[in-house]
């Protein structure tokens, strides 16, 4: 009675350990399968039909060899097991083409005989997918990094200031003595002098040359439009707003340099709204609530008098005391017209590059752009440049090939200025004609014999009229 009863326990432990274990493989994520010593298939856990297509019926008390055989998972794990008699961990494809990593370990005896194999499974397929999406998507990323790095260094790369008078090297000496620094700058100046070309200088110069250089100009924008354009907006804030939001331009210049040009044309209620960021370094978008904080340097500039704006109370006098840190004056063309022939040889070779000519001034040509007063500044002077490259019928540009009011002076109402007196009109003249004429010989021998007058003459001039020791 004893030893049935021993027997009936024994039995009932063992049916017990088995739903245990039925239960223990039925809570395993992975898949798992257990064969005997010759591979045969002892046990595999519910998930082995979702895995492989086929019910635990159909493979139970087939061999794995067979199983690799039909292609139901290649190639067998257990197999490699039972020829290596250790421990052996691969890639796998199932019969649906999914990847996976399998892992079997060999159970031995005490005489060291496999006796069972145990194999676990997990799928690699949409791991593998996400790292295929994240190859692609590091490999646009790099595209587009290297597009922005390259558009940024033609932004921010310039070819030199092209001028020579006092006005222009002091300009530049200021910008390298501040620009390694964050101040902020206020570039003052009519317009068509050249104040976006010096605050990419600046920027270039400076210690956030890798970072973006964002030019807004804010005459351009309409000022319904502007707050969005700067501060950027959240979606549905308002009637027409994109479905995902927009970021502004504010933003854009994170690490980098913020240039606000014709500063003077922004409306109050953004004046306010400006000063903020500037002091605390946060923006808030059009319709949120989130403060986002920016880091950037600031650059302003304005063709308009600032201080009579402040008077007429239509610029703020605190952003104005926040924005002009640092001042710097350019002077229109007019003021520093011994910089129009360096100006006139740069934009001449430019445009000669950019539409394979080879052209050259005639002496009259280029004494008339000295005499003109250039209300539109060196912008005005590139363009006339330009024009007349294109339009001349001839390898030397004629005075025809300049606008009327360039070419007949007198339709402009007589002298482009009035002088204090003869000498003050002769010595200006003068002066042009000898920083025309050396330009073209560019030797004093040259310039004596294109004038008729002595050598020592034509030193004395050189070093009067252009500041050149020779």
């Amino acid at each position: 009675m004893r030893t049935v009863g021993r027997r009936k326990l024994k039995k009932c432990n063992q049916g017990e350990l088995v739903r245990e274990l039925d239960a223990i493989l039925e809570a395993i994520h992975d898949d798992i399968l257990i064969t005997d010593g010759q591979g045969k298939i002892l046990k595999v856990s519910k998930s082995f039909e979702k895995v492989y297509g086929i019910g635990e019926e159909y493979i139970l008390g087939k061999t794995v060899f067979e199983m690799e055989k039909e292609g139901i998972f290649r190639p067998s794990v257990i197999a490699r097991v039972l020829q290596s008699n250790q421990k052996v961990t691969m890639r796998q494809k199932n019969n649906q083409g999914r990847d996976f990593v399998v892992t079997a370990t060999p159970i031995k005896d005490e005489a060291g005989e496999i006796i069972k194999v145990v194999s676990f499974t997990r799928d690699l397929t949409d791991y593998l997918n996400l790292q295929e999406q994240y190859s692609q998507l590091e490999s646009i990323v790099e595209k587009y990094s290297a597009e922005i790095a390259e558009l940024r260094s033609k932004i921010a790369s310039v070819d030199g200031v092209v001028g020579n008078s006092e006005k222009i090297r002091a300009i530049i000496k200021a910008i390298n003595k501040i620009a390694k620094f964050d101040a902020n700058i206020l570039f003052l100046g009519p317009s068509g002098v050249g104040k976006t070309m010096f605050s990419r200088i600046v920027h270039a110069k400076s210690s956030r040359s890798a970072g973006p250089f964002i030019e807004i100009n804010c005459a351009a924008i309409p000022h319904n439009l502007l707050e969005s354009e700067l501060f950027g907006y959240e979606k549905g804030s308002f009637t027409g707003a994109g479905l995902s939001g927009k970021i502004g331009l504010i933003e854009l210049a994170q690490g980098g340099t913020l240039m606000l040009d014709e500063i003077s044309e922004l409306p109050l209620n953004l004046q306010a709204k400006l000063l903020k960021v500037i002091q605390d370094k946060t923006i808030t978008r059009v319709g949120g609530t989130r403060e986002i904080k920016v880091d950037f340097r600031l650059i302003a500039a304005s063709n308009r008098n600032m201080e009579e704006l402040i008077l007429q109370e239509k610029f703020r006098q605190d952003l104005y005391y926040r924005l002009n840190v640092v001042t710097i004056h350019i002077p229109p063309l007019e003021s520093r017209k011994e910089d129009i022939i360096p100006l006139t040889a740069y934009f001449l070779d430019k445009f000669n590059r950019k539409y394979q000519f080879h052209k050259t001034l005639h002496p009259q040509t280029m004494n008339l752009l000295l005499r003109y007063h250039w209300p539109g500044n060196v912008r005005e002077l590139e363009n006339v440049l330009e024009c007349a490259v294109i339009t001349s019928e001839e390898d030397v540009i004629l005075r025809t090939a300049l606008p009327d009011g360039i070419s007949n002076p007198s339709a402009r109402g007589g002298l482009d200025r009035q002088w204090n007196s003869l000498t003050e009109a002769v010595e200006e003249y003068e002066g042009m004609i000898i920083r025309e004429t050396f330009q073209l010989h560019n030797t004093t021998v040259g310039l004596a014999k294109a004038l008729q007058i002595s050598q020592p003459t034509a030193v004395r001039k050189i070093k009067k009229y252009i500041g050149k020791d020779l």
